[in-house]
């Protein structure tokens, strides 16, 4: 497929009105990937054709495709229909060949309709690359081609020029004046910095700079000469670039930072952002940092050590049958139909998409505040779905993370026979009971720090449940058992505190501490406590199970052998110790006889 923009479809367009009038159609420059993602894929056959550089006799046919741009690569591209969903679309709408050339499971049999397979997997239907995965086939094509002397490995970048000026008032100013003799004058450090006016009006349209009565203009401080200020002011992705930098050295009134402060703070150890930020702010951020280092050596080339970027916050969009949007809170839902609250027409429900000021599907967090808390919200958040994926926002989820609040703190009061308990009291015999409850407890710990740490904050939060809902039945029937019951309810306010900071603070106090729970270091869980006393052994047969084995995680080889030979399955099948070759014992886990 080539590109409207080729020079080949160019060339032939001289001689053929069907390829001008579809040059002329999609040729236009303004067609950039994210216009051509919404657009209907269309292509136009020519009377020419591709010989393939590895199949003797097989020649391609040419499009010329709208999809294409002459800015990618060459302006020419093969096509993979099987493997890109974009080509397939193609390739159906235009009754193309498509062959698999990649199978998740190498089955040759593999097909494809309707959806392309963009997962990893191995090369089919590929001749010499059967059965090489993506990067090993990838390596060979390219060595073929360039001793065939078709081609040559080359990397192309894709980076382009950041327009950093922007037509709107919210913004830093641009250091620039047009004096009246038409020369463009940038003003040096001494006439800085430029201050935006505050009387402007924000009702009318366009720039309320360039209708500004005096603003934008000014005189040439070097000349004299009358001038008209720049204005467009620069991009909020100018100051999100290095904004980071400026917090290390925030109280410094002469300098955005020192190279102290820069090499003491940075680089910053964990990024969380969200994914719509995770091409360019980030992308500019390390352009900011590199380019600092190049000219001011401040230390480091990458600003962020670590990073995480979270999904979406999405909520259902409604309309009115105009079109307008509405927001959620202006409307209702009544026999099985939703209106608006105000002129009672009936409201279009949309699918639930990322929350937008422009489709109004945003939720105003002030009203769940107000109403169910601020720790609700965050809970609700944090447990709803995996951190990268889109949440979806909705009252039902709200509601239930305000029951759990409501719970936490019933089972917090109903501790208060062990409020005065003090944990400075070293313990060193515990009953049964306390210890399988402390075992409890101590594995929760570990797995809330351990998905707190690896961001699994759903997963921390239905821990929390579980362990309030272990104190809540643990009984306290001995003084060793209020000592663990303090402990876990210890542990539960500090583990619940990064989530619902405000409610631990109160049952922190409730409970009868002194100062912030904040202070408090977090708690570490007794490696002890997470042993099994007994392990479940597999037992097999020159590898294949035949049984399993309860015993003390303590045992050795020869007493879980002994054990192994008394299972039926195994007597079976070993009717002569003589027979047995070897045996591999990985202790608590396995035991396979090889016979």
């Amino acid at each position: 497929a080539i590109s409207p923009g080729h020079p080949m479809a160019i060339e032939l367009a001289k001689k053929n009105n069907s390829i001008q009038k579809f040059i002329n159609k999609f040729g236009s420059k303004n067609f950039t990937e994210e216009v051509l993602a919404k657009t209907e894929k269309e292509g136009l056959k020519i009377d020419f054709h591709a010989k393939h550089p590895f199949i003797k006799d097989k020649f391609l046919p040419i499009y010329i495709a709208n999809f294409i741009l002459m800015d990618y690569g060459s302006g020419a591209i093969y096509g993979c229909p099987a493997h890109d969903q974009r080509d397939l679309e193609f390739a159906n709408k235009y009754d193309i060949e498509i062959i698999p050339v990649l199978s998740p499971n190498n089955a040759t049999d593999f097909k494809i309709t309707n959806e392309a397979f963009l997962g990893e997997g191995v090369l089919i239907n590929s001749e010499f690359l059967n059965g090489l995965n993506i990067s090993e086939a990838q390596a060979l094509i390219i060595k073929k081609l360039e001793n065939l002397k078709l081609g040559f490995k080359k990397t192309n970048f894709r980076l382009r020029d950041w327009g950093v000026s922007r037509q709107r008032y919210w913004g830093c100013p641009i250091p620039i004046i047009y004096r009246e003799d038409g020369k463009i004058i940038c003003l040096s450090e001494e006439h800085l910095p430029i201050t935006l006016p505050k009387d402007i009006d924000l009702n009318q349209s366009g720039n309320p700079l360039e209708k500004h009565p005096t603003w934008k203009y000014t005189k040439c401080p070097y000349t004299g000469m009358n001038a008209i200020r720049e204005t467009d002011t620069l991009d909020t992705f100018v100051d999100s670039a290095w904004y980071f930098l400026r917090f290390c050295s925030s109280n410094n009134d002469n300098e955005p930072f020192t190279i102290e402060d820069l090499r003491y703070w940075m680089p910053v150890d964990q990024y969380v952002g969200g994914v719509e930020h995770a091409i360019l702010h980030l992308l500019y951020s390390r352009f900011f940092t590199r380019a600092l280092d190049k000219v001011g050596n401040i230390g480091f080339k990458e600003p962020f050590s670590g990073l995480f970027t979270q999904g979406m916050v999405c909520h259902e969009t409604f309309r009115l049958k105009s079109g307008e949007w509405v927001f959620p809170n202006e409307v209702v839902e009544k026999n099985e139909k939703i209106y608006h609250l105000e002129t009672k027409e009936e409201v279009i429900k949309g699918p639930s998409e990322s929350m937008s000021k422009s489709k109004k599907n945003v939720v105003d967090p002030e009203n769940i505040i107000d109403e169910y808390g601020a720790d609700t919200a965050r809970l609700f958040m944090l447990s709803d779905s995996p951190p990268e994926r889109d949440i979806n926002w909705s009252i039902s989820g709200i509601n239930g993370a305000w029951k759990f609040t409501q719970k936490l703190w019933r089972v917090v009061s109903s501790c208060e026979e062990v409020f005065k308990v003090s944990l400075d009291e070293k313990h060193t015999e515990f009953t049964d009971k306390s210890v399988k409850f402390r075992k409890i407890v101590h594995r929760h710990l570990k797995s809330i720090t351990d998905s707190i740490e690896n961001f699994q904050m759903n997963v921390t939060v239905a821990k929390i449940h579980e362990l309030t809902n272990e104190i809540s039945l643990f009984q306290t029937n001995s003084e060793i058992d209020k000592w663990c019951k303090k402990e876990a309810l210890v542990i539960l306010l500090r583990v619940i505190e990064p989530i619902m900071p405000h409610l631990a603070e109160e049952c922190w106090r409730q409970v009868g501490n002194q100062g912030s729970i904040i202070e408090v270091k977090w708690p570490q869980f007794n490696k002890n406590l997470l042993r099994d006393e007994s392990a479940t052994i597999i037992v097999q047969i020159n590898g294949k199970k035949r049984g399993e084995l309860k015993l003390p995680t303590s045992s050795e080889e020869d007493f879980v052998f002994q054990n192994a030979m008394n299972i039926q399955s195994v007597k079976n099948l070993i009717t002569d110790v003589n027979l047995i070759k070897k045996k591999i014992f990985i202790p608590n886990k396995i035991l396979n006889i090889v016979i």
